[in-house]
């Protein structure tokens, strides 16, 4: 599959008109003068040119439609994108990548690559049409994460090394010194890098938690705040927890780090017994900290009725008293792509929070094309299971799996908020095509005037979750995508 890459790094129209516009304000004319009238065009047509920035060609978003206006929203931004990490082969897949920029504007990048089942690679060969895999299910197949660099703002990545192991991993850069955290088991180890990535200090184990379930963390919105560092971690899938870090004391010191308790979602179960549901009525997990206002937040992916009920996320307070965080849960609240992991960040030159997170299309599978065929089966104790869907393709005997239309990672968006929990779209970063492909699991960071991103994409496993790459995308000029939303009296 062709991936074109943008390496253009000249400001947009927009961005010379928010300069054209900062050196009028001391005009005097008045509002609906001609003066005032044709900047605002001037304004609006440069904003307009500025969407087109970054629209791509690329075979993952294809719209051959020569008439279609073009806009932020009908054309992804970020579309075009570098391959970051590429599975070796249809036995692996990738878990959730991990992303940070240190402060000379290196980029670095960790990458779990962790073994397929030999289900899904079953699954894969008949999405393909094929009753055997073209690459043999090895029985030795290790996990190990990846680490890459970039030097020239992601156009070029170099491979720098590999850990052995599992885990899930986040990265942290705290003065000029890059750390990774990792997950594995009940304990959460951190190790630290001086030479961007190439090697690393000895793994120490800061915390050994006893939550049950067990601790999952990875790369989601983190905030510093009266000198902690506070990391938004799960029990499992289920439960939210936070652990936290006084930084004064060192990021490797295991006498520096905290947590909290464990908190669980209540959902009556009249509320999620609808449409679908698996028997994991609420999934709450991929929590992002976010201080509004002086007030911490942890803002949280809730699956509920197995996508069924799409865009909600979990509130939580989070407070600490002495040295204990805590966590209490507020709210349900309606957040655009919340059923899928969703990366929330704060951008002090436009004093706006800003969200990567999958809008869904067809929550409740009500919109059915006969065109559309995936292996399709319902779990066990469903109270309304999908059909399966296999009357073209090979029997190939898969009762656990659940891939369902309305489980789509297509559409990886851009959003922005004054509070961190009412959104306004912004753009739409990348678009694939087939329900098999997706964007998601995204990290990013703002790179001057751009915000630059991170996807585990899956684009030629057939398979949406397991992705097979990890992709690099840049959204330029970013802030000239928002209104003023301010309030004013």
């Amino acid at each position: 599959m062709k991936t074109i890459l943008t390496s253009s790094m000249k400001p947009t129209a927009a961005g010379v008109a928010m300069n054209e516009t900062k050196q009028d304000t001391n005009d005097n004319s008045q509002p609906g003068s001609p003066k005032r009238i044709a900047r605002r065009l001037f304004v609006q047509a440069a904003a307009a040119i500025s969407s087109l920035a970054g629209v791509s060609a690329n075979a993952m978003a294809a719209d051959t439609r020569k008439d279609k206006p073009r806009t932020a929203l009908n054309q992804p931004l970020g579309q075009d994108y570098v391959v970051v990490t590429k599975v070796p082969d249809k036995n692996y897949f990738i878990h959730d990548p991990a992303m940070a920029m240190l402060p000379n504007g290196c980029f670095v990048v960790a990458v779990p690559v962790w073994p397929r089942s030999p289900d899904f690679i079953a699954l894969s060969n008949a999405i393909e049409g094929r009753s055997t895999p073209a690459v043999p299910v090895s029985t030795d197949r290790k996990l190990s994460i990846v680490v890459s660099r970039s030097k020239n703002g992601g156009k070029t990545w170099t491979r720098v090394g590999e850990k052995p192991g599992g885990g899930d991993v986040a990265l942290y850069a705290h003065e000029g010194r890059l750390y990774l955290f990792r997950i594995m088991s009940s304990s959460i180890f951190v190790s630290a890098s001086d030479n961007e990535g190439t090697s690393w200090t000895e793994p120490v184990e800061v915390i050994k938690s006893d939550w049950k379930p067990k601790p999952f963390g990875i790369q989601t919105g983190m905030v510093v705040q009266d000198g902690w560092l506070y990391w938004a971690v799960g029990g499992g899938v289920t439960d939210m927890g936070v652990v936290a870090c006084e930084l004064k004391k060192g990021l490797l010191n295991p006498e520096a780090w905290v947590e909290s308790k464990t908190v669980a979602v209540s959902i009556p179960r009249e509320v999620v017994s609808g449409a679908y549901s698996d028997g994991w009525d609420a999934g709450c997990l991929e929590g992002n900290v976010v201080d509004v206002g002086g007030k911490l937040l942890v803002i949280a992916r809730m699956v509920i009725n197995r996508y069924g009920t799409s865009n909600m996320a979990a509130v939580f307070e989070l407070t600490r008293k002495g040295r204990t965080p805590e966590l209490i849960f507020r709210q349900l609240y309606p957040l655009p792509g919340g059923q899928f992991k969703f990366h929330i960040i704060w951008d002090e030159r436009s004093r706006l929070f800003w969200m990567a997170s999958n809008f869904p299309t067809n929550s409740w599978g009500l919109y059915q094309d006969p065109a559309l065929k995936l292996p399709v089966t319902g779990l066990p104790g469903s109270l309304r299971e999908d059909p399966p869907v296999c009357d073209s393709l090979p029997c190939v005997g898969l009762p656990q799996l659940s891939r369902s239309l309305r489980e789509d990672r297509r559409l990886l968006m851009l959003s922005y908020s004054l509070d961190a929990l009412n959104w306004l779209p912004a753009c739409s970063i990348a678009k694939a095509e087939k329900m098999t492909q997706s964007f998601m699991y995204p990290s990013m960071v703002i790179d001057g005037d751009d915000i630059a991103l991170l996807s585990r994409t899956a684009r030629d496993s057939n398979d949406f979750h397991d992705a097979d790459l990890a992709t690099f995308h840049r959204v330029r000029n970013f802030r000239s995508l928002a209104m003023d939303i301010r309030p004013k009296l």
